[in-house]
């Protein structure tokens, strides 16, 4: 496997709330609802997939979210990546830092949807000849909606990725979760995600993933998902986590 193919294997799991709804980990599509105004929100996780034999992913990775005024949230992800490499040894090492920036401006209270910009931006910190960055500086650019039904939540929407790169491509990535909420300790989710080629060599891809979580403690919670790429390449991805408030 070349390092060009693990980045783009492990581009489409690089797209990652505080309240009763909870989206965005474990699932691919994210949510539109930042963090609490002066909160913390803290994921201790592990990501990864497998196609066509061949694994990729982040662990152990750390992502930090904090809310500096009212519908914002700042995001810093550190991860450690991994990828088989061509001789079939496991690499394993420093991956792409990510920075984003969450903004929702129109609230589901007044305007009946929440909708929220999140950019992000990848800092080329991996090793790119072993596939464990993208060698490049990567912007992401998505829109995110939600939508509640009392115990239920629909969301969805998507993005660009600028991915620059010798026969790399940008791309556009999109995503519909659906979502049950069991009282104040547990949810349960099933989304369909699709993503465009991101390289010459990475046609585009569509998985399902079921996930949820269970409260171990009033600021812990234990998240996961898993599922399988159905159009495309064969493969399957996964998510094991665990998500703390301050």
């Amino acid at each position: 496997m070349t390092g060009r193919s693990s980045r783009s294997l492990r581009l489409g799991l690089a797209l990652l709330c505080a309240g009763q709804v909870f989206a965005g980990p474990p699932y691919l599509t994210d949510d539109p609802e930042p963090v609490d105004l002066h909160h913390w929100e803290i994921f201790l996780f592990a990501q990864g997939q497998t196609s066509a034999g061949a694994r990729s992913g982040i662990f152990p990775a750390v992502e930090a979210n904090y809310g500096p005024f009212r519908n914002a949230q700042i995001q810093v992800q550190v991860p450690m990546a991994y990828a088989d490499g061509s001789d079939g040894r496991l690499r394993h090492g420093l991956g792409d830092l990510q920075v984003g920036f969450k903004y929702r401006f129109l609230e589901e209270e007044s305007a009946g949807v929440q909708v929220s910009a999140y950019p992000q931006i990848q800092v080329p910190t991996g090793r790119e000849e072993e596939g464990l960055g993208g060698g490049h500086y990567r912007i992401f650019l998505p829109v995110w909606l939600q939508k509640s039904f009392g115990a239920w939540s629909v969301c969805g929407g998507g993005g660009w990725w600028r991915n620059p790169g010798a026969d790399e491509r940008d791309f556009a990535v999109g995503g519909l979760l659906v979502q049950r909420q069991f009282g104040e300790t547990a949810f349960l989710g099933l989304e369909v995600f699709h993503q465009q080629a991101s390289s010459t060599e990475a046609p585009a891809s569509t998985a399902w993933n079921v996930g949820g979580g269970i409260t171990l403690s009033p600021h812990l919670q234990a998240i996961a998902s898993g599922g399988r790429t159905f159009s495309g390449p064969s493969g399957s991805q996964f998510y094991v986590g665990l998500r703390g408030t301050l």
